[in-house]
């Protein structure tokens, strides 16, 4: 049986008591972080820890100064030892204030829970078929200083998830308050034209991902000029390919949007550096 760690103490995961994340559950008075393990290690860390300070800060929520990038990843290595996880694994850990109340909290002191899961895959593998994908535009994403953060209120994404599955899709890509496509149900978005790559800018209202900045920066060394700018229905229907990022799955290649078919030349030559990076430089 899996073990947790709720609070600086190891649990079995029956043993968290609702009432214990129960502001979680009312409010979504919190946000959570997945970080991708290969070969048994937390990938991408300190990234990833940026996001988490920067999200408590934002929230408002209080945390001690022992609760630093050093307790964390202290945290994290005993709980994929407990676990037995020595490949492939992530690791979600969610954020959440303590207490209870109402709207108005009773106090602003962190509360944190951190679970583990085995992946079949050590390093990341591309997917064999490409994705289907379709524009869910039924409600769209705001515009805010929330909008890179991955809140604890998902509706949205769960919205444009059952929205693919209910039309045979693999995935579904959502519209921003302006009507341009800022990523999909679970990553964000690259688009391969002219021998360049478009993707939406952080200001887009975008997920701030950590995948997508790894990306980013692969494609740098590979020289290619990388636009960031507003994508259009019109920019998937003249790319050469089009590409999805998330810290779990790595690259995801787009197979088709309505009766378009895309290649996946430029993801498997990423795929394959992002993978060679992460074994021989640890990126």
């Amino acid at each position: 049986m899996s073990k947790i760690i709720f609070n600086f103490k190891i649990l079995n995961e029956e043993n968290l008591i609702f009432s214990q994340f129960k502001r979680a559950v009312n409010f979504g008075d919190g946000f959570f972080e997945t970080v991708r393990v290969i070969n048994g290690n937390e990938m991408f860390f300190e990234d990833h820890f940026k996001r988490i300070e920067s999200g408590l800060n934002f929230l408002k929520i209080d945390y001690p100064s022992s609760f630093n990038f050093n307790f964390l990843k202290k945290e994290i290595h005993s709980l994929l030892e407990i676990n037995n996880i020595n490949g492939g694994g992530k690791i979600k850990i969610y954020f959440f204030r303590s207490g209870l109340g109402t709207y108005k909290p009773v106090t602003n002191k962190i509360s944190y829970v951190i679970e583990t899961n085995k992946l079949n895959s050590n390093l990341y593998e591309l997917n064999k078929k490409g994705y289907l994908v379709g524009i869910f535009d039924e409600y769209k994403k705001q515009i805010n200083s929330l909008s890179s953060f991955k809140t604890s209120n998902s509706l949205l994404y769960i919205l444009a998830s059952l929205f693919a599955e209910q039309n045979n899709l693999n995935d579904s890509l959502i519209l921003n308050e302006n009507n341009f496509i800022i990523e999909s149900s679970n990553s964000n978005i690259f688009l391969l034209h002219n021998q360049n790559i478009i993707t939406p800018a952080l200001t887009s209202g975008c997920i701030s991902g950590i995948m997508r900045k790894v990306i980013i920066n692969l494609l740098k060394e590979l020289n290619i000029e990388i636009i960031e700018r507003n994508i259009t229905v019109n920019d998937l229907e003249i790319s050469d390919e089009i590409f999805l990022t998330n810290v779990v799955n790595g690259i995801s290649w787009v197979g088709g949007y309505k009766q378009i078919r895309y290649y996946n030349t430029l993801s498997k030559k990423l795929n394959k550096k992002l993978n060679q990076d992460l074994v021989v430089n640890r990126i």
